[in-house]
Parts: C-alpha cells; sequence; structure tokens
C-alpha cells in the first residue's frame, strides 16, 4: 500500500511558519522540505565561519550590516558560524527581516559556495527563498531562470509557495511559465500549498484545471496544507463541499485526509469512510480497497464496511475480487466476522474470497473447511476455480 508523502511536510510546517511569521506576521507559512535539519556544519564549520560569526553578533540583533561590496552577504555567511541551531536560525532570521531586493542574488550565490563545500543549510536557504518571494517574487523569479542550478528544487518550492501566499495569480503565471522544467515537480508543491494557506477555493479550482496525474500530485500538497490550517474536522468539512467534477483531486484528497486520521484519531477513519459512501469516489474499486486497508491497519474491522460497500457498488463480473483483497490482509479476521455474521448478505463472498487466498498461499484443506460453508453453488464453484 502506498503511504501518501504528507508525513514530513505536516511534522515540519511549524519550523517555517514559526520562523517566517517573524518576518511577516500575517504569512503564517508551513515549511514543507526542510529536510536540511541535520545538514549544517556544526563542530565541521570552517574558522572563517565562527569568526564572521563572532562579528556579526551586533547585526544579527538589528543593526544595519553594510551592504556595499556584498555587506549584506558577508553579515548572513557570518550568521551561519555558529554551531548551535537555535542561535545559528536566531541571528539568519533577524537579518532576512532587513533584507532588500538588491541584496538578495549575492546571498543567493554565498549559499550556493557554501553547498559547494557540503554546507548546506536547509531551513535557512529555505527561508531565504521564502522571504525573496515575499519581497521581490518576480525579480527572484528572474534569478531562477538565469541560475536554476543554484535554486535547485528547494529554492523553487519554497519561492512558489511564499509568492501563492501574496499573490496567487502572478505565482500561478510564473509555474505555466515552466513547461517541462525538471523544477515543474517542486513548483507545483511550492504553489499547490500557498494556494492552500491563501484561498482554498482558488487552490481546488488551479488542480481541477491541470492533467489528472498532476491533479493527483496537487491534491497531495493541497490537501496537506489545508489538513494543518484547518485541523481534521475543518478538512473533512472542507472535503465534503468539492466540486464533483474533480474525481482524481477528490480521490486523493480522500486518501490523504484517512492517511491524516490513522495518525491523530485511528478510529475515525471508519467513520470518515462509512459517512461518504454516496461520493463517487467510494464507488471506485481502488478507493474501496484503500479504504478497507486503512481501516484494518488502523486496527479495526474492514468486514462492516466491505459488507455495506457491496451492498451499494455490487461487483457482478467479479464478486469475490473485493472480498479476496481484504481477506489478504487477515484471513481470520474475515473468518471471525462470517462466524458473527451467517446470514449478511456478504458472508458467502466473504468466505469465497477468504478460500481463495487460502488456495493462492498453498492451503487447500483450509481453503475446503470454507467452501463447504457458502451456500451460493455459483460462489463456491467461482471460488474453487470449477
Amino acid at each position: 500500500m502506498r503511504v501518501l508523502p504528507i508525513v514530513v511536510p505536516c511534522v515540519l510546517a511549524g519550523i517555517g511558519g514559526f520562523f517566517l511569521g517573524r518576518l511577516d506576521s500575517s504569512s503564517g507559512q508551513q515549511a514543507d522540505g526542510a529536510a536540511g535539519m541535520a545538514d549544517r556544519p556544526a563542530a565541521g564549520a570552517s574558522a572563517d565561519h565562527r569568526a564572521a560569526g563572532g562579528k556579526s553578533g551586533g547585526s544579527a540583533r538589528g543593526n544595519s550590516p553594510n551592504r556595499s561590496a556584498g555587506g549584506f552577504a558577508s553579515a548572513m555567511k557570518g550568521s551561519l558560524g555558529h554551531s548551535l541551531e537555535s542561535e545559528r536560525l536566531e541571528r539568519w532570521m533577524a537579518l532576512l527581516a532587513g533584507m532588500e531586493p538588491a541584496d538578495a542574488p549575492a546571498v543567493a550565490a554565498m549559499l550556493r559556495d557554501e553547498k559547494a563545500v557540503g554546507h548546506l543549510f536547509g531551513i535557512e536557504t529555505m527561508m531565504f527563498w521564502q522571504t525573496w518571494g515575499r519581497v521581490d517574487p518576480k525579480g527572484a523569479w528572474a534569478y531562477v531562470q538565469e541560475h536554476p542550478e543554484e535554486a535547485g528544487k528547494e529554492g523553487v518550492n519554497s519561492l512558489l509557495k511564499s509568492w501563492a501566499f501574496k499573490d496567487p495569480a502572478g505565482a500561478r503565471a510564473a509555474f505555466e511559465e515552466l513547461g517541462d522544467s525538471p523544477l515543474r515537480a517542486a513548483a507545483l508543491s511550492g504553489l499547490g500549498h500557498g494556494l492552500a494557506e491563501s484561498d482554498p477555493a482558488a487552490a481546488v479550482a488551479f488542480a481541477s484545471g491541470l492533467p489528472n496525474g498532476q491533479q493527483t500530485e496537487a491534491a497531495v500538497h493541497i490537501s496537506g496544507s489545508i489538513i494543518y490550517t484547518m485541523g481534521n474536522e475543518g478538512a473533512q468539512a472542507w472535503f465534503d463541499k468539492l466540486p464533483a467534477d474533480s474525481p482524481a483531486f477528490n480521490k486523493e484528497s480522500a486518501r490523504v485526509l484517512m492517511e491524516a486520521l490513522s495518525r491523530s484519531d485511528p478510529g475515525s477513519v471508519e467513520k470518515f469512510a462509512f459517512a461518504r459512501l454516496d461520493q463517487e469516489w467510494s464507488a471506485r474499486p481502488a478507493e474501496q480497497n484503500f479504504a478497507a486497508s486503512m481501516i484494518a491497519r488502523n486496527g479495526g474491522s474492514p468486514w462492516e464496511y466491505v459488507s455495506k460497500v457491496m451492498e451499494k457498488y455490487p461487483r457482478p463480473e467479479e464478486p469475490l475480487a473485493f472480498t479476496a483483497w481484504v481477506a489478504n490482509l487477515d484471513p481470520q479476521s474475515a473468518i471471525a466476522w462470517a462466524d458473527a455474521n451467517p446470514n449478511d448478505h456478504a458472508t458467502d463472498a466473504i468466505l469465497a474470497g477468504t478460500a481463495q487466498v487460502y488456495l493462492k498461499h498453498g492451503k487447500p484443506d483450509e481453503a475446503a473447511a470454507l467452501l463447504e460453508r457458502v451456500k451460493d453453488p455459483a460462489m463456491r464453484g467461482l471460488a474453487g476455480g470449477q
């Protein structure tokens, strides 16, 4: 089963939101892609870093650094010399708060040079690009087009996120300029997050206009941001208002929500799936399989859900496909449910599907015992290959 990639954005979201809030208290932005927490040169920081850091304390606390001859970039570099992450980030963010558009290219070049010698500074770089996207998005975008290797995927992601939060139309126009660029996926991630935080309805409208494959990717990022900003209950209310003409977006958003619920309130996954049996995505076999597996993965029994789905969405052309798929997760739970519900409309299919699983795994005696309990001869024959 595919595990959706929203864990990192949601866990690390608070880092970027906290620090960017110091730059612009209205932004409230979450910070995805901050995997560079472990990338900083602690004891291995260079001597010139440490020396410069010792001289930059005044600037980091509010004095204006010398902007001539790359003075601002030098001060920024000096702030990176502190091996204690909290101190380094405090000084970095204090300087970023005063960055002007003309300062940014030299800082980007400095970060490029640091990266070239193994000093990645993941969070600092992310916050730099978000800040540049806030103070001068068009200038930042022009720099990216000239120096795509300096920005990289992380820079483009952070830039588009910040830009979309402040100017959704401008960020979308920039995204469309990328064409088939290798940076398009990172830009889509940042754009999706930024749009979701500034205007959730506009984010969905944007995603709905993308090709299906990109709708799926956008749904992951947008839904992840919605969950982070609105919480589980708010995100479910948002989900229930999604337009029906965006099926690819909707079904992927359902998966994202179930993943999020499984981490915070496992018992609510089953409630979520049951309450939305009338929605279009629930009619899709792949989504039924996913929902059943999520219920099972979170300590519940999926068989009541299986019974309801089979009643509402029968599959006469492949009557055992669903039950065999779910039984493969835990055959014993299937037998226990059938024992407790001998007269349910789905019991024959559950027993027959479980028998198929046993046959597949080389357990003919167990399969035969289950097939003897199947009342429908046709289904018994289908399961036993007769």
